[in-house]
């Protein structure tokens, strides 16, 4: 995609190809999102007779100005399997499960599952009535995932609310929606 820049007052601006007529200042620009990866991380016991054991972890793998360069950023951690733990002392490895890309403004833009070596990446919502219908999908599963839980199920309970999330990542902003349906079916042709 061929990116058009303005320089007002010596300071270079961007043409978002997002809004039209919208110039965003290109350090701005090129941070626009941020790539977050949740998953797991594995740490030693005290004890190493004891093995290792899992926590829930977020880590950031980059920011970026394009919808397609935060998918190719995410496929290409994912496929080289290259997360910085260097944040996270003492951890053992990183098991991935969701990319999640957000906006400056915290709105979701784009999420994936982690799948193998790939990124499987959930298509957004196309109208609020299949949002709605996805809400009480993950109100439903959710509740599913409390009952399994009170009988102690926890790695049914578990799967469930891990469903539930991939779900959710099909909630994108609506703003975003249509660039974001865009791009990923440009990538699966």
């Amino acid at each position: 995609m061929q990116l058009k820049t303005h320089h007002f007052e010596g300071v270079a601006f961007i043409a978002t190809p997002y809004r039209s007529g919208t110039y965003l200042r290109k350090d701005v620009f090129w941070r626009q999102f941020t790539i977050t990866c949740q998953g797991h991380v594995e740490y030693p016991e005290d004890d190493p007779v004891y093995g290792s054991w899992w926590t829930p972890q977020t880590l950031v793998l980059g920011k970026c100005g394009l919808i397609v360069d935060a998918m190719s950023l995410a496929n290409t951690r994912v496929l080289h399997h290259d997360f910085d733990l260097t944040d996270v002392s003492d951890a053992l490895s990183f098991a991935p499960e969701l990319i999640i890309v957000r906006d400056r403004g915290q709105r979701l833009v784009l999420a994936g599952q982690f799948r193998g070596d790939t990124v499987r990446w959930c298509i957004p919502v196309a109208s609020d009535d299949e949002t709605e219908q996805i809400v009480n999908e993950v109100a439903e599963l959710r509740s599913e995932a409390s009952y399994e839980a009170g009988w102690d199920n926890f790695s049914t309970a578990q799967g469930l609310r891990f469903r539930a999330r991939v779900l959710e990542g099909r909630l994108v902003d609506r703003f975003w929606r249509h660039h974001t349906r865009k791009v990923i079916l440009a990538a699966t042709l």
